[in-house]
């Protein structure tokens, strides 16, 4: 996907929301581009809105460049209610499978299980406490990211990784990007989008 491809995208679908997001461990190079993408695309398009994961690594850089602009068009899903709290900007609208009705947690599992078969056992732990269940948690948000659950959280239109390049379908990156697959939502992986900036003098 190119930029006039995301252009045209983003301007059809109004109140759009984009995914940012990609591995945690990240060169400070890395971190730079991320953040400045962020704000490129917050600068590019002031109807867009962001959703992230609120982890360490990528999806910080992107937070943080998109808070340059406006931190009130940020939404971030959380594995639990008081993840990174500390961190919280107050602006951020932040959400998490706690937010979810009973029926929505089985349609979030079904497709998590769908997307990610080796982790169908785990994704009945999620309430249980323990390590176990943390892991399984984690992945109900990468999901939910995906999947949307209301109104002000849809499902996005379009998803944007960094991601590691010699395995780009590793961890809960990896299961998010199936997620998108599966529910056909676009993917742009940073050999594309890096150059986004720099068609457009970013």
């Amino acid at each position: 996907m190119n930029i006039q491809d995301f252009e045209i995208m983003v301007v059809g679908s109004p109140n759009a929301v984009v995914l940012l997001e990609g591995r945690r461990g990240i060169s400070e190079a890395d971190t730079m581009a991320a953040r400045d993408f962020g704000e490129f695309l917050a600068r590019r398009f002031p109807a867009l809105r962001f959703r992230s994961g609120n982890a360490e690594g990528a999806d910080q850089a992107f937070s943080d460049g998109v808070a340059r602009v406006d931190a009130g068009r940020l939404q971030i899903v959380a594995p639990y209610a008081s993840h990174r709290k500390k961190s919280r900007n107050p602006a951020v609208a932040f959400s998490s499978p706690d937010d979810l009705s009973p029926e929505q947690v089985a349609e979030v599992i079904k497709k998590t299980a769908a997307a990610s078969p080796k982790v169908e056992r785990l994704l009945s732990r999620w309430k249980d406490g323990g390590a176990l269940a943390a892991k399984a948690t984690y992945l109900l948000r990468d999901s939910m990211k995906v999947l949307g659950h209301s109104e002000e959280f849809p499902k996005p239109v379009c998803g944007i990784f960094f991601i590691d390049p010699s395995d780009p379908m590793a961890g809960g990156t990896g299961h998010t990007i199936r997620v998108c697959q599966q529910e056909s939502v676009p993917v742009v992986f940073q050999n594309d989008w890096l150059r986004w900036m720099q068609s457009r003098g970013g």
